[in-house]
């Protein structure tokens, strides 16, 4: 299952771990990628 299946329907088996290192670690790179879509759009 993906992470939205997880903290949509299994709220009390989410590793707090895991979610804090996919917030701190893998979210903040998408940033200027989703920036840039957002600009070209207008």
């Amino acid at each position: 299952a993906g992470m939205r299946d997880k903290l949509i329907h299994e709220y009390f088996g989410v590793d707090i771990k895991i979610l804090w290192k996919t917030i701190k670690k893998d979210i903040p790179p998408l940033k200027p990628l989703i920036q840039n879509i957002l600009e070209s759009l207008g």
